[in-house]
């Protein structure tokens, strides 16, 4: 959880940093010297059932999803967040609030007037404001080149997810706030700062990005503090290829979506190691018998996994795809639900790897993409140009810069080690 890495680290530089969330955190928080507020159960946000193979066109199916998701995630748990949001705050003499971008309980007290503290978003995915530049959130496709996306973004906005946004104003109104005056969205556009958590040549270049974002660079897990023996290491020295297959942990009650196929597609690559994380998803899934050049497990740290993986195959978690892309692994991404389209066409507009533009892939199309990246050098190339951008970035130095920049008694950075 991006935002626990930047508690801990305000917390080590001398800032007091309560962290609200749910009750699963509450000892890693106060086991990194935090306090910790409990985010109830009903401002929780509750993604919608896990995708359906379908035969409508990818378009269709992401508007469906699309449009069930704003409504699960970031409008129903709203008046719940606000509440907790309101609460905290009576009970703080915060100077500043940090919160994730899902955490659309902030958009109500930015609408409430300016007698409260800064609020700084977490972009923990693909940027979501609209631009001229770039195509509508969600539609997941890459921009074209002179292109003005103003008439398909007001559409979108104004007719096609007209119902959603009137939907996040009467949700507003029945906590007493005025209704908001961009999609929902564009919600973080009202935030004194955005913290985009990625490098600039991992988003498409816009001439019209507010003043208020700032790229940090994506916030890591701390590396372990002693490297442990891979469980698989008595099987690298038969593979001139290492595989890494993962649904993540957000969308990985259907292991028969990315990681069935997957196995499939490589059972009989006898080249290849393929090591499978479930992230804790029912193995039962996947319906076939493990494969001799499988591994498979519930989690492997990633800076004990990464630096031996040749190539990713992932449904896009945008944490899990810029962690590979930080040691320069070329991806192969398969994924539709919730920002994974959007992170999928990033993937493919920089040429770090390739989109396969489904929830599920057939083995076929898997081997196909496999067979390419491993000819073409040019997707390790780029992977590799976009990893010097990723390593050189200082997220947490960045974070706290914005941080002092906004509050009104600042801890001096020199002071802060």
């Amino acid at each position: 959880m991006p935002i626990l890495r930047v508690g801990t680290d305000l917390n080590r530089r001398g800032h007091d940093v309560c962290i609200m969330t749910g009750p699963g955190y509450r000892e890693q928080v106060r086991r990194a010297g935090m306090r910790f507020a409990m985010l109830p159960p009903d401002a929780h946000i509750q993604p919608p059932p896990s995708a359906q193979p379908s035969r409508l066109p990818p378009l269709i199916r992401r508007y469906l999803r699309g449009r069930a998701e704003l409504r699960s995630i970031f409008i129903a748990p709203l008046a719940a967040q606000t509440e907790a949001l309101h609460a905290a705050l009576r009970h703080e003499q915060a100077d500043a609030v940090l919160v994730d971008i899902a955490l659309t309980g902030a958009l109500a007290h930015l609408l409430a007037g300016p007698s409260r503290p800064p609020i700084l978003v977490c972009g923990v995915g693909p940027l979501t404001l609209s631009s001229t530049e770039t195509p509508p959130f969600g539609m997941g496709w890459p921009p074209r080149p002179s292109r003005n996306h103003t008439t398909m973004t007001w559409v979108v906005h104004h007719i096609l997810f007209a119902g959603t946004q009137r939907r996040l104003n009467r949700a507003l109104r029945q906590i007493g706030v005025r209704r908001s005056p961009v999609f929902l969205t564009d919600w973080p556009r009202l935030a004194d700062r955005v913290l985009q958590l990625t490098v600039p040549a991992f988003e498409y270049p816009r001439g019209d990005l507010p003043e208020t974002v700032t790229f940090t660079g994506p916030v890591f897990p701390d590396a372990p503090d002693e490297p442990v023996a891979a469980p698989w290491s008595d099987q690298l020295s038969s593979a001139r290829t290492i595989i890494h297959v993962t649904q993540g942990t957000w969308d990985n009650t259907d292991l028969g979506q990315l990681i069935g196929p997957t196995l499939r597609a490589l059972s009989d690559r006898n080249d290849c190691l393929v090591i499978a994380t479930t992230g804790g998803g029912p193995t039962h899934t996947l319906s076939l018998p493990i494969p001799d050049n499988v591994y498979l497990t519930d989690y492997v740290p990633y800076e004990q996994l990464l630096p031996t993986v040749d190539l990713m195959i992932t449904n896009g978690g945008y944490g899990g795809v810029q962690h590979a892309l930080r040691y320069g692994i070329p991806l192969i991404v398969a994924g539709e639900t919730a920002d994974k389209a959007e992170v999928a066409a990033r993937v493919a507009y920089t040429h770090t790897g390739i989109d396969l533009g489904t929830t599920y892939p057939t083995p076929a199309a898997i081997h196909c993409a496999v067979d390419r990246i491993l000819a073409d050098p040019s997707y390790r190339t780029a992977a590799h140009r976009l990893r010097r951008d990723l390593v050189a970035a200082t997220p947490l130095d960045t974070i706290a810069e914005a941080l002092a920049d906004l509050t009104a008694n600042p801890i001096p950075l020199a002071d802060a080690e």
